[in-house]
């Protein structure tokens, strides 16, 4: 573990060092400069910089669950070639997760933003209480255990034992929960225009990541109080760079470099017109697979940032929340709200469960299409005995081989 940690402080002071005297977003699309001492991490002036390491590191965590794996298990895209086609064919195991680092990324963006956040701690003291970079650290670790409780089997914190993966939705809804705490105490204050921007910016992302985590936990109610509050137009990223020597949207790379990824045998292949779902035909093939290459479109470059919470999506949490209780009706108002916001039509209020169901999960999966939700969402429903999609097929990372074999707490799982 001190190796571990020794190896995270570098990258992250690495990615700090570019990060003095920068705005906000050109902290966090800043790029390895080169490495320095571990004791200026003691120096309040460059914590935008740690928290930028852990803005960096979960966008890389992102890309280790996808294109061509979390996607493709939920359905959302084909892969022409994924390995051997275990995504494909819904296939899982530890060696598996190892070897494509999945585990070992989301485990890495945990650490590094929960370490962060001690460090911050000590370093700005009082201040600490009212810091929005201390706020955002926190939306950080945040995110990263829900990235972590939507994907994998169990949650495993520093070497400890196997738990069940919601212990992750609490941890983050703690951390979210600091994160709202922190802000309010920062605009009690003096803030410049910037910084309440910024301060916004960050209570509706730590509102937008609460609420879903206190939905996946059984709390509807102070889920939809928490999304209520989110304004519909409302973005949180995680950021990617069209430079070369930054980080890369997993699903551009995939798509338009390598040419694995295609829709033409995706069961989206016949939604049309939708600005949720962009892709488009090509004469192209994919590499390997034997598809052509139906392109999604709606991560076009480089550098293309993939939302992570956003207003339509708490829109829709708080229509599943209605569609819980009962209520068609206003389940199809908040859609038809979510919908608005990119200009399609309203739809038609279903009269049946059956139809309420069928239509909110297109809904859904239309909402937060590629951006690492669905194939939670395909897992719960299946639980619930609402979707067999993911009938026959894994509906959850397994630990990684390597952290079973090092984890004397994990036993057995050998």
């Amino acid at each position: 573990m001190k190796a571990d940690r020794k190896r995270t402080t570098r990258i992250l002071a690495a990615i700090l060092l570019s990060a003095v005297s920068a705005t906000a977003c050109d902290v966090l699309k800043t790029t390895n400069v080169g490495l320095i001492e571990d004791g200026v991490l003691t120096d309040s002036l460059y914590m935008g910089g740690l928290v930028a390491g852990m803005s960096a590191d979960f966008s890389r965590a992102m890309n280790a669950g996808g294109a061509q794996s979390a996607p493709v298990m939920a359905f959302e895209i084909t892969s022409g070639l994924s390995n051997r086609g275990e995504h494909i064919l819904g296939i899982l195991t530890p060696e598996i997760v190892q070897i494509q680092g999945t585990w070992n990324a989301w485990q890495r963006s945990r650490w590094v933003a929960s370490a962060g956040i001690i460090r911050l701690q000590t370093i700005l003291g009082a201040d600490y209480d009212k810091d929005l970079n201390a706020a955002e650290a926190n939306i950080w670790a945040g995110f990263s255990n829900r990235l972590i409780g939507e994907n994998a089997c169990y949650t495993v914190i520093d070497g400890g034992p196997a738990q069940p993966r919601e212990a992750s939705f609490q941890i983050g809804e703690e951390y979210f929960t600091e994160a709202l705490r922190i802000v309010t105490n920062a605009r009690a204050g003096t803030l410049t225009t910037a910084q309440r921007t910024r301060a916004q910016r960050l209570y509706d992302a730590a509102l937008g990541g609460r609420a879903s985590m206190r939905a996946w936990q059984g709390n509807w109610a102070d889920a939809v109080a928490d999304a209520e509050l989110v304004p519909d137009t409302a973005v949180f990223y995680a950021y990617y760079s069209d430079a070369t020597t930054g980080i890369v949207n997993a699903f551009f790379a995939e798509q338009f470099t390598n040419r694995y990824l295609t829709m033409q045998d995706s069961p989206l292949v016949t939604v049309e017109n939708d600005p949720r779902i962009p892709w488009e035909k090509t004469t192209f093939s994919t590499r390997g697979g034997g598809y052509q290459s139906w392109q999604q479109m709606k991560y076009p470059n480089r550098g293309s940032d993939i939302p992570i919470t956003h207003g339509k999506e708490m829109l829709v949490l708080r229509a599943e929340a209605a569609l819980r209780a009962g209520d068609y009706a206003g389940m199809t108002d908040l859609l038809n709200q979510a919908r608005a916001v990119v200009k399609m039509a309203p739809l038609t209020a279903p009269t049946t469960e059956s139809e309420a169901w069928n239509l909110f999960k297109f809904e859904r999966v239309a909402t937060v299409w590629l951006e690492h939700r669905g194939f939670w969402d395909r897992a719960r429903w299946y639980a619930e005995g609402r979707d067999n999609m993911l009938d026959g097929r894994a509906k959850c990372y397994p630990i990684s081989s390597s952290e079973i074999n090092s984890n004397s707490n994990l036993v057995e799982f050998r």
